[in-house]
């Protein structure tokens, strides 16, 4: 039975996508990959049902597809168990949602009413997930990655035709704005040298261990007992780990995500903020039992562990104040996507050091589950705002409350749920965060996280102020846009709100599920930190307010000095926010200013040689001169100084 439930689930949508290219009438096509992302939910749900005691089911469909020389055969093979089944009922079940609000957004535009090409692409990118999501071996996991990627690339340049309304970046006049299809070619050049990258160490820990299946890395433990050079273990797991960091839109490799907000917002919803760059986060989850065990034996391969931390923290910061400083509202939303993965990256960090780490990892997918859900509906929110309003920048829509009221609500559940506000959802996944932190004792970790909290919280309140408030300077002509386009939205908003009643109970069903071998006490987090962690919220709310709703905090900046302080601040800024956006572009002007600076260092030396030393040949002819007149007193002193500006000019050359 779980077999055919599985084959269900994967086949549906593959099936469906090859009839939709002999078919025609966009309603038509659109009610067929509707038909099949529903019957692949309804199938990942009933397989949830049935593994609800944490079992794990290994499929195989074809039976050794590919043979190797000193390599186990290839099979085509699945892993279901709790993990898989609960990422694959949340990709089936939100790609269904963004299919039906799909209809009305895709038949605006008459230059792309044949969305045939759309139907197809996001049918093949839902078979792509599955297929990593439940693969159990790195050939049949990266097929369905790199499946991921080409559906991305096309959707991202959807709008081949470059309309000057599809644009991004900006606003106008004031930064760079780009077409759909060259954002497709920065995509394809950030995340594609990754995937090379992961391709590359993906084969050199199958050479090493002679298998492609996952739980065959435990032979690398062996083996290092064995005499294996460290180093051979460490270079592949970097090399693969590239894959991940690139997907998940990460520091450094994160500077595609913006730009992929080019394609239309079921896109930007679906593939680059609910699924497709959680992918990175699951591959780490699924492999981290085998890595930790690897880091075991292997002291030098637990640098990987750091470079998550490391990775994961840079981008939750960066990707917060890039979002609280962007007009373009899909930007925002792009940033703090990037900002919130960080999170879970900072998770997947701490789990190879952790003491108990399968509540480190439920907490983590407990988080992508709960970010999933109400940032889908903020995109689709985005996209209906942009729809009515004929603007991407939130500076210039002025949406009036009135006439929006349901839109504002939708809004105002999903954003405070993002803020993590109880008692939404939320809320439950960033306490359990601070509470896996907390049992690790990683109290420097809960202040970078509380950091991450305020600016959440200010990113947030500045988005509803500014995209809400009438008292905008622009104010254009509002129109509706059917009804059918809030329901999706409008059910993950209240998804989002019902889920958090019962957070408490859904968080301990999650760890029983996901590790049904350990037993545990569900506790709430320590008050004290999740006092600060409010505290941080109302400040950054309050911020917000004070700037953007009462302005309070413009009275000052007419005053003469703080305009120059503000200006000498906007620059150190823009370098910053420079380098957080574009890091590699970044290294071109620190080589610059490093060259620079040894163009000065040469010019001080070459000055301070030449004339310091005229003046050093002065003094010496004061010297002869003194003498010669037989004054000592002026031939002591002159000779002390004459030796003070020799030993100094030595040690600087010297140096």
């Amino acid at each position: 039975m779980i077999k055919e439930l599985l084959l269900v689930e994967l086949a549906s949508p593959v099936l469906i996508a090859l009839l939709l290219l002999v078919m025609r009438g966009n309603l038509l096509l659109g009610i067929l990959a509707i038909l099949a992302s529903s019957t692949s939910f309804t199938a990942s749900l009933i397989l949830l049902s049935k593994l609800i005691d944490g079992d794990v089911v290994y499929l195989k469909l074809v039976d050794g597809w590919l043979k190797l020389p000193y390599m186990k055969s290839i099979d085509v093979s699945f892993r279901v168990d709790p993990l898989s089944v609960l990422v694959s009922s949340l990709v089936c079940g939100l790609t269904t949602l963004i299919l039906i609000y799909s209809i009305s957004y895709m038949s605006g535009d008459e230059k792309y009413r044949d969305t045939k090409r759309y139907w197809f692409l996001m049918l093949i990118f839902m078979a792509s997930m599955l297929v990593v999501v439940n693969s159990d071996n790195f050939l049949l996991m990266f097929i369905g990655w790199e499946g991921m990627s080409l559906c991305s690339y096309f959707l991202i340049g959807y709008y081949y035709g470059d309309e000057r309304r599809y644009w991004i970046g900006g606003p106008p006049n004031k930064a760079t704005l780009y077409p759909p299809t060259h954002c497709s070619y920065i995509t394809f050049l950030l995340v594609g040298p990754a995937d090379t990258l992961m391709l590359i160490g993906m084969l050199m820990l199958i050479v090493l261990t002679g298998s492609p299946y996952y739980e065959d890395l435990i032979i690398i433990k062996d083996l290092t007992i064995s005499g294996l050079p460290e180093w051979a273990t460490l270079i592949p797991l970097l090399f693969f780990l590239a894959g991940p960091i690139a997907k998940s839109a990460q520091f450094p490799l994160h500077i595609w995500l913006p730009y992929a907000m080019a394609g239309p917002t079921p896109v930007s919803a679906l593939l680059h903020s609910a699924t497709m760059v959680k992918a990175g986060v699951y591959i780490i989850l699924r492999l981290l039992p085998y890595l930790t065990t690897i880091a075991e034996t292997c002291t030098t391969a637990s640098i990987i562990f750091y470079l998550l931390l490391i990775s994961g923290t840079l981008s939750m910061i960066s990707g917060a104040i890039n979002a609280g400083r962007s007009l373009e509202l899909k930007r925002i939303l792009a940033y703090s996507t990037i900002s919130q993965i960080g999170y879970m990256f900072i998770l997947l960090g701490v789990a190879g050091f952790a003491e108990i780490p399968s509540i480190i990892t439920t907490a983590t997918l407990y988080h992508l589950i709960n970010h999933a859900l109400f940032k889908s509906a903020l995109f689709l929110v985005a996209g209906i705002l942009i729809h009515t309003t004929n603007t991407l920048y939130i500076n210039e829509m002025g949406v009036p409350l009135n006439s929006f009221k349901q839109l504002f609500a939708i809004t105002l559940i999903s954003s405070l749920s993002l803020m993590g506000v109880p008692p939404l959802v939320g809320f439950w996944s960033k306490e359990f965060i601070i509470e896996a932190l907390v049992g690790e004792e990683h109290y420097g970790l809960i202040l970078i996280t509380a950091v991450g909290s305020l600016l959440t919280a200010f990113y947030s309140t500045r988005m509803l102020i500014m995209t809400f408030s009438t008292s905008s300077k622009a104010l254009h002509k509002h129109h509706d846009v059917g009804r059918l386009i809030y329901y999706p939205p409008l059910l993950l908003a209240l998804t989002s709100l019902l889920s958090g009643v019962v957070g408490f109970e859904i968080k301990g069903n999650l760890l029983r599920l996901v590790n049904p071998i350990e037993e545990y006490y569900i506790t709430h987090s320590d008050p004290l930190f999740l006092g600060m962690t409010f505290i941080t919220i109302f400040f950054g709310t309050l911020l917000a307010v004070f700037i953007y709703e009462l302005r309070i905090l413009h009275i000052s900046l007419h005053i003469e000095l703080i305009i120059k302080f503000r200006a000498d601040l906007k620059k150190l800024l823009t370098m910053f926010k420079h380098f957080l956006e574009d890091p590699w572009s970044s290294l071109k002007i620190i080589v610059r200013a490093v060259e620079r600076v040894f163009t000065l260092l040469e010019f001080i030396l070459n000055s301070t040689y030449r004339y310091v030393g005229m003046s050093s040949l002065k003094y010496l002819m004061k010297l002869f001169n003194a003498v010669g007149s037989a004054d000592m007193d002026t031939f002591l002193t002159t000779y002390v100084i004459t030796l003070v500006i020799l030993l100094i000019c030595m040690l600087v050359l010297i140096r």
